[in-house]
């Protein structure tokens, strides 16, 4: 095994690394298309300044309800092949960077959405876990083909 096996393993990264930016894009288009005209919606923001030296996280889409100015951002992981994007996404659940976030950015008190879809969140193993670790928080799962989008729309028009 060692470095010479994973040197001959197929680039998966990269597979991923597309479906997952096809899943971003989608989002952020199919919900601006579904909530009300005084909303913004940005596909890829700029960077949120939450470390020194100016570092700091970048989400994928920014939601402005242009009516109160509040943000609302969101984390969308896309999976097709089991994995652990949505691990990745369980940083957003940290109180002080959620205190930060609201800090300087003009959020709503929950600063962050976490979207699923992919047939890797369509399974129950994964429908469990999101549903345990995630309860209370804000997050959707999206049914294939964003069938539910009108859903999630209300959803997020409840929070911001």
């Amino acid at each position: 095994m060692g470095a010479t096996a994973l040197s001959q393993r197929d680039n998966w990264q990269m597979g991923a690394r597309i479906v997952g930016d096809a899943g971003e894009e989608d989002f952020a288009t199919l919900i601006a298309a579904a909530l009300p005209s005084h909303y913004t919606v940005i596909h890829k923001p700029p960077k949120l300044q939450v470390y020194s030296a100016g570092r700091g996280i970048v989400l994928d889409t920014l939601i402005i309800n242009t009516l109160t100015e509040e943000r609302l951002y969101v984390e969308k992981k896309t999976g097709n092949n089991g994995g652990n994007a949505h691990e990745r996404a369980y940083k957003f659940l940290s109180p002080a960077l959620k205190r930060i976030v609201r800090e300087k950015y003009n959020t709503v008190e929950e600063p962050f959405f976490m979207v699923f879809s992919g047939k890797t969140f369509q399974g129950q193993k994964y429908k469990d876990e999101l549903s345990l670790l995630l309860e209370g928080e804000n997050h959707a799962i999206m049914d294939p083909g964003f069938r539910n989008i009108g859903a999630v729309a209300k959803q997020i028009m409840e929070i911001v």
